[in-house]
């Protein structure tokens, strides 16, 4: 008796062979009804249709989904966690992966069923229970650049805080005496696209510990991480009238609308005031004068995360691994004091 083929199971359940197989290799991406799903499995369970062992492990599609906390404006105002969805998407073509559609808690998950996938990414700030009934829908789990940890779960992080610190030290030994500091704060959201709590970002917290110890005064100002709520930052720091000669923000964004306000208001910047933010975005290279920053590597940060989604769902490894990936401080004319710069990537490993 000659083996059942797809071409058969396709005709008697009225779909595509390529339907037959994307159903048969549990392809969350495709867009059929469940029952659709069901009629072709049991069709192929009725006529005992099977792969080979070898056969198929190399025909099982890896898919990995993307769920994330930040809204479609967030993306458009922050361009970071774009650069990051886009390096998850990059390192998958190159290794026939498959991506679905990106999923905003925003909107809520919905009805979505995250064990469809070989493993999820999440990206962003999400409450404690919304990851772990994630974690219940799919074993194969990687956190990205998230506050939040969990013994037993992936991460992959940018080097934040560490970075935070040397830029303050940096700033003070350069004889920059009052530092002010712009930030954004994080929002995290539930499964139903509820805001659970907001929290500060780890810049915020490492520059607040940071004037405490060197006895300061604290000159901070929080919002959203748009250019707008520089803009805003900005216009309170300088009402404050409490002097400052030097300002860290959170990122590129906040800072070109900071930096508009300041030279509005007359300061001369790299000379009266010393200015250093995050990112690297391409444009700050063409400020005047040109923004020094931190280049944090957002494709990077994408690519590691795939890259652990795709050992979890082949099952290359039984422990959970936090990755950390370096940053580098682009000196340019905000302030251009130049120190050697260490880098490393540094892996923690959890039985």
């Amino acid at each position: 008796m000659m083996p059942t083929t797809i071409r058969e199971i396709a005709k008697l359940a009225d779909v595509s062979s390529g339907t037959v197989s994307r159903v048969l290799n549990n392809d969350p991406t495709l867009s059929v009804t469940e029952k659709t799903r069901a009629r072709v499995k049991k069709i192929a369970n009725d006529l005992a249709y099977h792969h080979s062992a070898s056969s198929q492990k190399k025909n099982t599609l890896v898919t990995v989904a993307i769920v994330t906390s930040m809204s479609e404006q967030r993306e458009i105002d922050d361009p970071y966690w774009r650069n990051i969805h886009q390096g998850i998407k990059n390192a998958a073509q190159k290794q026939d992966i498959k991506i679905g559609p990106i999923i905003r808690l925003t909107d809520g998950l919905g009805k979505v069923n995250l064990s469809h996938f070989s493993a999820v990414i999440v990206t962003g700030d999400t409450s404690a229970d919304a990851i772990k009934k994630i974690k219940k829908m799919n074993q194969n789990l990687v956190l990205v650049d998230a506050r939040s940890r969990f013994s037993d779960i992936d991460i992959v992080q940018p080097d934040l805080s560490n970075m935070t610190e040397r830029i303050l030290n940096e700033l003070h030994q350069a004889g920059r005496q009052n530092i002010a500091f712009i930030g954004g704060n994080n929002e995290q959201i539930n499964l139903d696209g509820k805001i659970e709590s907001v929290l500060t970002d780890s810049r915020t917290d490492v520059y607040e510990k940071w004037v405490q110890r060197h006895k300061q005064a604290k000159k901070m100002l929080v919002g959203n991480w748009t250019a707008q709520a520089g803009t805003i930052a900005a216009k309170q720091l300088l009402a404050q009238a409490q002097p400052f000669d030097a300002l860290l923000v959170a990122s590129d964004t906040i800072a070109v609308g900071a930096i508009k306000v300041l030279q509005e208001a007359g300061f001369v910047i790299g000379r009266d005031i010393s200015i250093v933010s995050f990112d690297d975005l391409a444009l700050v290279a063409y400020l005047n004068p040109s923004l020094t920053t931190v280049n944090l590597p957002q494709h990077a940060l994408g690519s590691a995360a795939l890259q652990q989604a795709k050992e979890l769902a082949d099952r290359d490894r039984t422990w959970t691994k936090w990755t950390t990936i370096p940053s580098k401080l682009i000196y340019r004319d905000s302030f251009q004091k130049k120190k050697h710069d260490h880098t490393q990537v540094v892996f923690y490993y959890l039985l």
